[in-house]
């Protein structure tokens, strides 16, 4: 005659089935997790090289949807003079890290030549830490720099693709950044926008081509905006793909 599994064997069974079960669904729960960290507008708080030297700057941040924009200059005087980066993609999240894949990729250094830098399509692999509503990435590849922000708003708005870059109206936030054979245009700040009329009021905006580069700040600019096209009074205007 068979002997009959005691109780305690079938209890250890079914612990053990439960258990796989839930440890097969840790690495969606862990991915929801760290989308959950990333997503929203985020201001510059900090930066720091791998040898450990700090470069404050100001700028922004934005994880909305699978895509990503990114400005910043570094703090210094004369304002027009100092260093920016800008960056424009989509991302994803994996098992460990947020992997960024810039579209563009641009830096500009007013007192060097060239002073435009444009390296194209870029990929960054990005450890997370959030506490509260600071957020600290690491990137893993490359420089290894360490990027602190602070949250202003779940990024509650749109991101437009442009004929040659990106433009996202979040949070009462404008982030543009375009890259053509003629130059760039990027920077971020506040928006008011009535109608197709919009206001920009510029915290940070660089202007730059390969012989020259400089940043304009806390200015408005005044301008059209329909949903298909940006045009501003200074004549630049951008155009929406889709």
């Amino acid at each position: 005659m068979s002997k009959r599994p005691s109780i305690r064997t079938f209890f250890f069974c079914i612990m053990v089935f439960l258990c796989s079960g839930t440890l097969s669904a840790s690495e969606p729960e862990k991915a929801n997790s760290l989308e959950q960290q990333v997503a929203g507008l985020w201001l510059y708080t900090g930066l720091i090289t791998s040898s450990g030297k700090d470069l404050p700057l100001n700028g922004i941040f934005l994880f909305k949807d699978g895509a990503f924009l990114q400005y910043a200059d570094y703090k210094g005087e004369p304002i027009k003079d100092q260093g920016a980066m800008a960056h424009a993609g989509s991302y994803t999240i994996g098992k460990e890290f947020v992997h960024l894949a810039a579209e563009q990729t641009i830096s500009t250094a007013p007192t060097k030549s060239p002073a435009l830098i444009s390296r194209g399509r870029t990929e960054h692999a990005l450890a997370v830490k959030r506490s509260g509503n600071e957020l600290t990435l690491v990137f893993s590849e490359g420089t290894g720099t360490i990027q602190i922000f602070e949250l202003v708003g779940p990024g509650n708005g749109e991101i437009y693709n442009l004929e040659n870059g990106t433009l996202a109206l979040v949070d009462d936030y404008f982030i543009l950044v375009s890259d053509n054979e003629n130059g760039v245009d990027t920077g971020y700040g506040s928006y008011h926008r009535e109608n197709d009329t919009i206001t920009l009021n510029v915290t940070r905006w660089t202007q730059a081509n390969e012989s020259a580069a400089g940043n304009l700040y806390d200015i408005s600019l005044k301008g059209t905006f329909d949903g298909q096209s940006l045009t501003l009074e200074n004549g630049k205007s951008f155009q929406v793909t889709h």
